[in-house]
């Protein structure tokens, strides 16, 4: 069950995160620890990588915010933190940042649903392609669904 602050811890780093050109992507509270940790995820407006000044200029921002609405009765520990690597390649970036890595590729071709495991090669205006047990394999970007990063332990 979710923490019956979240909400509003979410709407104070929202207001904080705001003027800085960062987006909170996440709130969760540690309740089970001493002291109860505040974990904020954020992300750059523009796409950007999130640095340790942004965290460190968003946490005092936050910290003065929590502390001046007195939302705890007890002390807490507030972390400000990327949210990390997402497992899905949305942008271009996370295309060539991840060449040669293991992928899932979903696409929707001729009516139905195949999953394909290959290594990333690339993406281009037109195809996806995976390297597929040495063959190289084109998907039309149209059929792709989703492309996820994956251990690659597949047959």
């Amino acid at each position: 069950m979710a923490h019956a602050l979240i909400p509003t811890i979410r709407s104070h780093a929202e207001a904080a995160a705001g003027p800085l050109a960062l987006v909170v992507s996440d709130v969760a509270i540690q309740a089970h620890r001493q002291p109860l940790v505040v974990i904020v995820a954020i992300r750059r407006l523009d796409g950007g990588d999130v640095s340790i000044v942004d965290c460190e200029t968003l946490s005092h921002r936050l910290g003065a915010l929590l502390d001046d609405a007195e939302l705890f009765t007890t002390a807490f520990v507030l972390e400000v933190s990327s949210p990390g690597l997402s497992e899905n390649l949305a942008n271009d970036r996370d295309f060539q940042s991840f060449r040669g890595f293991p992928v899932e590729l979903h696409c929707q071709r001729q009516g139905h649903h195949d999953v394909i495991h290959g290594t990333l090669m690339g993406r281009d205006e037109n195809v996806v392609r995976l390297n597929c047990k040495g063959r190289i394999i084109r998907v039309p970007r149209g059929d792709v669904l989703q492309v996820r990063l994956t251990t690659g332990e597949f047959g």
